[in-house]
């Protein structure tokens, strides 16, 4: 990548070295302008390390769609189902979870779906300069995402539910029979006989190792890291932003806040109110058999994905939302390693490692991006939930637009921080 013109050189502080944290330092970085990236773990070591690896370009359902409430019984009773709650943080999740089911009706379904697919059509775009200037070409292929089902009520369910959205939102989609999935993915047991293939996905080999190889360009060209928590942010009496970490106390003329989860804390800080909860996901990896997926794949009855990775296969599901500071319950994770055996051909499931990690999740399923009036300087870029991985760069390319002066190409009114 080379660099642009753009407004005068700035000093940013990015809260959060996840891919939409080091996409952000990237495209700022490109701009000239002096980053220092701040988050006590090492860059892409959580959530971007442990998701199924997807540029997912198809994903613009919404969470939230109709008949969700009369699910919300089962969420409770069963914790080890695809998308859980835990009672005991039921009081604390009310306001999100209100705002959860009012999303769920029709027609904000398919502005929320809509709103989602505006970032999704420029993801790739923006992805690709990072993943050129880093060389790692090789670490991303097009080879689309495969939902296959066992069942026709399954699949007849699944095109009542999405195909009209997805054909609102312009998303390219095949529906298989048994013979069309065999060539496609042969690994697979002949079990399935229907599935729908979003053609223009992209897979991510190793998107942990990937948001590395982001955060080590951004040092190499000069970036800061910073390996500390930030514990305050504020405006200082210059007029300047403060960031006070575990040993430092810094000013910058502009803060990025990128922390996933933790961001509604450090927004809580600046007396800014932002229904964002920690979803919480899970992934065991397995050893790869000889006969692999070419893609990843997506269970529908059982609610997990399959991806193929450099260090074996990564099984990942559950949707639990139990507060970010909640032990790990690997039920549901472990009840998905135990089905698999089935489903691919020679496929020997040996545990080689469980991980929880927390998706940052609006009530509508939309990320939140961008400035706030009467606070120049401060910016948002989290919120991503099951798309995070997707839409780093976006995000990135869209703060450093802002920062720089520049029209971003999109109306963010949608995404506004502070639209609750």
């Amino acid at each position: 990548m080379s660099k642009v013109a753009t407004s005068p050189t700035k000093t940013v502080a990015i809260i959060g070295a996840g891919i939409a944290g080091v996409s952000t330092a990237l495209y700022l970085q490109l701009d000239g302008h002096r980053v220092t990236l701040f988050d006590p773990k090492r860059p892409g070591s959580m959530t971007s390390y442990g998701n199924a690896g997807l540029i997912a370009t198809y994903a613009t359902l919404p969470t939230a769609t109709p008949g969700i409430l009369m699910k919300v019984p089962k969420m409770l009773m069963d914790p080890a189902g695809p998308l859980s709650l835990r009672w005991s943080y039921l009081p604390q999740l009310t306001p999100w979870l209100l705002s959860f089911l009012g999303n769920s009706v029709p027609h904000r379904v398919r502005r929320n779906a809509y709103v989602k697919s505006l970032l999704l059509n420029r993801a790739w775009d923006d992805f690709r300069p990072l993943i050129e200037a880093v060389k790692a070409e090789d670490l991303v292929y097009a080879g689309g995402m495969l939902r296959v089902f066992r069942t026709e009520q399954a699949f007849e369910g699944m095109k009542a539910r999405e195909l009209e959205l997805m054909d609102y939102t312009r998303r390219s989609y095949e529906l298989l029979n048994v013979d069309e999935i065999r060539q496609l993915e042969p690994a697979l047991e002949p079990i399935f006989p229907h599935a729908i293939y979003s053609t223009d996905s992209r897979n991510i080999r190793n998107p942990g190792r990937l948001t590395e190889l982001f955060a080590d360009h951004f040092v190499e060209k000069g970036g800061s890291v910073t390996a500390e928590a930030v514990v305050d942010v504020g405006r200082t009496s210059a007029g300047n932003w403060r960031i006070r970490s575990n040993n430092s106390d810094s000013s910058f003329d502009a803060v990025v806040i990128a922390a996933g989860s933790w961001s509604r804390r450090l927004a809580k800080k600046l007396r800014i109110r932002i229904l964002l909860e920690s979803e919480r996901g899970y992934h065991v990896m397995i050893p790869a058999p000889k006969q692999g997926l070419n893609r990843s794949v997506h269970f529908g009855e059982e609610g997990f994905m399959m991806s193929p990775m450099e260090t074996g296969y990564r099984i990942s599901t559950g949707v639990e939302l139990a507060g970010i500071d909640a032990p790990p319950d690997y039920r549901r994770i472990r009840r998905a390693v135990g089905v698999a055996e089935g489903f691919v051909k020679g496929l020997k499931v040996k545990e080689e490692s469980i991980w929880m990690g927390r998706r940052p999740s609006t009530p509508d399923t939309v990320p939140v991006l961008g400035k706030l009036s009467g606070m120049d300087g401060l910016y948002f870029a989290t919120g991503g939930a099951h798309i995070g991985m997707s839409l780093g760069p976006t995000f990135g390319k869209i703060i450093a637009d802002l920062v720089a002066g520049r029209d971003p190409g999109i109306d963010l009114e949608p995404y506004r921080p502070d639209r609750w």
